[in-house]
């Protein structure tokens, strides 16, 4: 699955077949004057994607997260 370009101009008139390309491809940007400006992508893909991100997002909150009654090592009286 690649990445594909599109202008908004050519959007307008193949806009049903570009959605249907969706799924042959990972992404396309769609493009005005030359410039990226949107996304498009498989609601599929990017509900994986955003499921993902939240995943990410949860791990590193609790990996942050102080632990209750926890002592730092560096604290412990160890001897």
């Amino acid at each position: 699955m690649g990445i594909r370009a599109i202008s908004t101009t050519r959007l307008r008139e193949e806009l049903a077949g570009t959605i249907e390309a969706l799924s042959e491809v990972s992404a396309i940007i769609v493009t005005l004057h030359g410039q990226g400006r949107a996304v498009m992508m498989d609601l599929d893909r990017y509900n994986q994607l955003i499921d993902r991100i939240q995943y990410l997002e949860d791990s590193i909150a609790a990996l942050e997260a102080p632990r209750d009654g926890a002592v730092p090592l560096d604290e412990l009286d160890l001897g």
